[in-house]
């Protein structure tokens, strides 16, 4: 097993009860399989916050990133997470 830690704001720290935490996931997990083991402990209140209804893409507005890096520029949803990494949810604020 390895340790993630976790990042989270807003909404989605609502949801997951903290800003910042670490889970456990086995070796060679990916971020799609973080992302299911988290869904899989906060349901749908998670899931309907990160995905597009009925699909597993993510919803436009969110970041996900592996150690500050989008993971548009790594691998994707098949990044692999090594022990330490840090992951962060982040949906993007706009304003004025």
């Amino acid at each position: 097993m390895i340790k993630v830690k976790i990042y989270t704001i807003m909404e989605l720290k609502k949801v997951c009860g903290q800003r910042e935490f670490e889970l456990s996931i086995p070796e060679g997990s990916t971020v799609r399989d973080l992302l299911s083991l988290m869904i899989n402990q906060w349901g749908d209140q998670l899931s309907v916050r990160l995905y597009k209804p009925g699909s597993d893409s993510v919803l436009p507005h969110i970041r996900l990133m592996v150690n500050g890096r989008s993971i548009e520029f790594l691998k994707g949803m098949e990044t692999v997470l090594q022990d330490g990494d840090e992951f962060s949810m982040l949906p993007l604020v706009a304003g004025g």
